[in-house]
């Protein structure tokens, strides 16, 4: 198991430098207390940028070539349908909403895909497999959704909302549920990454819209919370439980079986 073992020292320094860049970066490059919409409206993330290319950089270093970068197995795209209607039913909202400008929509559009890239090789790529090698499929599972979703508590040091950043790791370790589910089940981690990167996308269309557009019907909602807390936080959570549930209802048989894009444990690596 020694193999298994420096693999995963490997994914937890990179894990711990990843957590750095992203926590102390975005107080290097940005104001205190930016909020989290405001970070990926104003030009392109540069802490997140640098976090893809130490990803990059460590994946090439260890020749990590089970990430399942590749397309879904033949057969299995039908499986995205149910988590492609409640995307679609975010986007419609965020129309509803109001949208913000084109530039503003294709610059989200280009750092959510960053975020996506970041978060699925860093959590469902690099550490996922790191822990197959030394745990069962639940508990590498299990750890994978809880550590994504704590990692996010660490976004109140740049927004200054521990409250807000709490309940977005919440929300997120319910989608990080389905996005190990979509990734086990295709067998691709680049299913997983379009998926993350297309539903922050829209959540964040509903977000930036939301203050492009504000609608008097929530005028008394947003005198009592945070500026886009209903659609960052109570929104999302709403949306993401039917993912989870859906999530769990895919991986229902996984530990009797090698699902698409899982393997056993190889002790050489």
């Amino acid at each position: 198991m020694a193999g298994s073992s420096s693999r995963l020292a490997v994914s937890l320094a990179t894990l711990v430098a990843w957590t750095i860049i992203n926590v102390f970066g975005t107080k290097v490059f940005y104001p205190p207390e930016t909020a989290l919409d405001d970070l990926v409206t104003t030009g392109i993330s540069w802490p997140i940028l640098f976090a893809c290319l130490l990803l990059v950089a460590v994946v090439l270093w260890q020749h990590w070539t089970d990430l399942r970068f590749r397309a879904p197995d033949p057969g299995t795209l039908k499986l995205l349908l149910f988590p492609g209607f409640l995307l679609l039913l975010l986007l419609a909202l965020a129309v509803l909403s109001g949208l913000p400008s084109s530039s503003v929509m294709v610059l989200l559009g280009i750092n959510t895909l960053l975020v996506g890239f970041s978060e699925e090789t860093m959590f469902r790529g690099i550490l996922f497999r790191a822990l197959r090698g030394r745990l069962g499929i639940w508990s590498a599972i299990l750890v994978t959704t809880v550590a994504f979703g704590s990692v996010h508590i660490l976004n109140g040091f740049g927004t200054g909302d521990f409250g807000a950043a709490f309940l977005q790791a919440i929300t997120a370790g319910a989608s990080g549920l389905l996005l190990i589910a979509i990734l086990l089940r295709t067998g691709s981690l680049w299913a997983a990454i379009i998926f993350h990167a297309l539903w922050d996308w829209a959540t964040f269309l509903v977000v930036v819209g939301a203050k492009v557009h504000p609608s008097p019907d929530f005028a008394e909602a947003a005198v009592a919370t945070p500026p886009g807390m209903l659609a960052q936080v109570l929104l999302p959570l709403g949306m993401v439980l039917p993912g989870f549930f859906y999530g769990l209802w895919l991986l229902r048989n996984i530990h009797k079986e090698t699902a698409p894009g899982d393997r056993k444990p190889d002790i050489n690596e």
